[in-house]
């Protein structure tokens, strides 16, 4: 009689080694569609503003802050001390890099670990940029992970000018109040072009927490007056 050798279940063995590979698959073209989806608004924005952003819609759902008319105003509208003051506060060689600061984010990264959650951060104007006009601002280091991606398709697919143009004007500076022409008005009924030294400097004050704080009540931060005492030393 002869003897039946017994089957090996390949088909299960196959099964076991596709699952991983499937996983992989599915991870890789995400990014894939991710990227893609970055870089076609990314070249888009070039071009056109956008007519809303991820941070405003998630305040009004989650805080139900009411969006106020946005005002646009174009870079070159913007008086250059104007924007030199917020370069000085916010990313000092934000011409001169590719979207980040190592030496700052070494330094949070070791401040974080120190307190065991995420209180410090690291962000350029590029990064401030990435996560007001495609993410939010919750943190997390998924979030820090997607925004370094967006970071890297926004500095190879758009120019520095229209970066800061369009952070200028999608930033948070206020309950329901983006980019600094919306917040002129709102604060000193008159357009940012026409600000005065002192009123630009408590404006820029404030972007650190826009929230809690206005120019008619930024003395009441002590990180919004060491800002506003920097700026008049330098500006």
């Amino acid at each position: 009689m002869a003897i039946r050798k017994k089957k090996t279940p390949v088909h299960r063995s196959i099964k076991k080694r596709s699952l991983p590979i499937r996983i992989l698959r599915f991870i890789l073209f995400a990014h894939l569609w991710f990227w893609g989806i970055i870089a076609f608004l990314c070249l888009l924005y070039s071009l056109v503003n956008p007519p809303l952003t991820p941070l405003m819609i998630s305040r009004w759902i989650e805080r139900g802050y009411q969006i106020q008319d946005h005002e646009y105003i174009k870079l070159e509208r913007i008086p250059p001390r104007t924007q030199n003051m917020l370069i000085a506060l916010e990313d000092g060689n934000y011409y001169k890099h590719f979207g980040f600061e190592w030496s700052m984010i070494k330094e949070a990264h070791r401040r974080n670990q120190k307190s065991g959650k995420i209180r410090f951060g690291a962000s350029t104007i590029s990064n401030q940029l990435a996560r007001s006009l495609f993410l939010t601002t919750h943190r997390n280091y998924f979030r820090k992970y997607l925004e370094i991606q967006v970071t890297i398709i926004m500095e190879a697919l758009m120019s520095k000018k229209r970066m800061l143009e369009l952070y200028l004007n999608y930033i948070e500076w206020g309950k329901g109040i983006y980019g600094i022409e919306t917040a002129s008005y709102a604060y000193y009924g008159k357009s940012c072009s026409k600000l005065g030294r002192t009123q630009s400097m408590k404006l820029i004050s404030i972007i650190t927490n826009p929230i809690k704080y206005t120019p008619q009540t930024y003395h009441k931060s002590p990180s919004a007056r060491a800002r506003y005492a920097m700026l008049q030393r330098y500006f």
